[in-house]
């Protein structure tokens, strides 16, 4: 009887999380679709595969990949660092690796925009990561922001939302594998244009968030004004129509 029981405890902790779909992939606590499969391997790499737990899914989850219209693209990047990168929806420059998705529904796209570090930071300072709007708009205020490394995730809500756009404010915390992920609603049609952009000095809040949204900014993002001219390091931008 106690076997039993494990077994129909272990099943559930492997396809209640998938609502009884065909399981292509496990990692022994969570079971993912071909589909879901796909897209963490593409978004996330293939180590977040091995140590996804059932929070992680649920995260996943709200994407809804199984039945909504997904893209993923990696381009490297080129040219101007202060620009966009030409169909840019992948950029790896230096120790710092950014990519972008959208899953999209009837009437609005999930966006999810990653940075991960590839080596520790050596200025762990304020940093800025948001997005600039172009014939789109945000489709709720459910924008979300994970700060991530070995000792845990903080939520950070240092927002700047304006007209074309919003930034998100957050200290780099002290240790290793640090990752930044954002997420939020756009409604369907137009471009989004996504940016992280580091400080390459100390530097304070108030300095972060002074930036407007424009095509001329870092990563056709962040137009730093005041003394936050010059403190940020002016990586590319990442984007993708909706």
């Amino acid at each position: 009887m106690k076997k039993i029981v494990f077994a129909l405890i272990f099943a559930s902790l492997l396809f209640v999380n998938a609502n009884a779909k065909e399981i292509y992939y496990t990692n022994g606590v969570v079971g993912l679709t071909e589909k879901e499969y796909n897209y963490v391997k593409e978004f996330y790499g293939e180590e977040y595969l091995h140590n996804m737990t059932l929070e992680n899914y649920k995260w996943l989850e709200e994407l809804d990949v199984n039945n909504r219209e997904v893209e993923i693209k990696k381009v490297t990047s080129l040219g101007n660092p202060n620009q966009v990168s030409p169909n840019g929806t992948f950029v790896e420059q230096g120790n710092v690796y950014l990519v972008i998705s959208k899953s999209c529904g009837a009437n609005y796209c999930t966006i999810d925009v990653l940075t991960k570090w590839l080596a520790n930071p050596n200025v762990r300072s304020w940093d800025v990561m948001g997005a600039r709007f172009y014939g789109t708009e945000l489709y709720d205020q459910n924008v979300k922001t994970y700060v991530q490394d070995v000792n845990g995730t903080t939520i950070p809500s240092n927002y700047r939302f304006l007209s074309n756009g919003f930034g998100n404010s957050f200290k780099l915390p002290s240790g290793s594998n640090v990752k930044i992920e954002q997420r939020y609603n756009v409604k369907k049609g137009g471009s989004v244009f996504a940016s992280y952009q580091h400080a390459m000095s100390t530097t304070t809040l108030a300095i972060s968030k002074s930036y407007e949204i424009s095509i001329s900014g870092y990563g056709s993002v962040f137009k730093f004004t005041g003394s936050a001219v010059g403190k940020y390091d002016g990586m590319v931008g990442v984007n993708l129509d909706v």
